[in-house]
């Protein structure tokens, strides 16, 4: 999330630090607002009850945190138009053959992303989804990496070369 789309959900909530979780849950699960309704991808409504235990509120303060949405026009803008990223094979990988490398780093800094592509691509390991936390978002973001094949040690070495890089591990 960038430093613009902070601000604006810090001064349209002013300070209720419940109205900014309810908007922080909004935007994890990529749940657009119309209306007085919020939705998962066009037709499937969020019941407010489901929002508010999600972020820690009450009912009211997920009514309270829409009504501030209609009332700015970028936000109003922004949670319509927002839809979620799609499935994600992170909890379903092995299921299905495959191999996940979660990724935890220091810091957040461009280029983590591709030095971890780079490592699979040199032992050409097939990347078939990336899921990325957001810094903003999560407390602790972590980079996902869904791989076609195992991974031998000698490239989980190479990945924790990156001095931003952490830790990583294989599920």
């Amino acid at each position: 999330m960038d430093k613009k789309l902070v601000e604006k959900f810090t001064e349209t909530v002013k300070g209720h630090t419940k109205k900014l979780e309810v908007l922080k849950v909004l935007l994890k699960y990529g749940l657009s607002v119309r209306e007085n309704t919020v939705t998962l991808g066009e037709r499937i409504k969020v019941p407010f009850k489901s929002i508010a235990l999600e972020a820690g509120v009450d009912r009211r303060t997920v009514i309270e945190t829409l009504r501030a949405i209609r009332e700015d026009s970028f936000l109003r803008e922004f949670f319509r138009r927002l839809r979620p990223a799609g499935p994600s094979l992170v909890e379903v990988s092995k299921l299905l053959g495959y191999r996940c490398l979660i990724v935890e780093t220091h810091r957040d800094q461009p280029g983590i992303l591709a030095w971890v592509a780079n490592a699979l691509a040199e032992k050409n390991i097939n990347i078939l989804q990336v899921v990325a936390e957001d810094p903003n978002i999560y407390e602790e973001p972590k980079l996902y990496v869904v791989v076609s094949s195992n991974v031998p040690g000698e490239v989980i070495d190479r990945i924790l070369e990156h001095p931003a890089i952490k830790r990583v591990s294989i599920s």
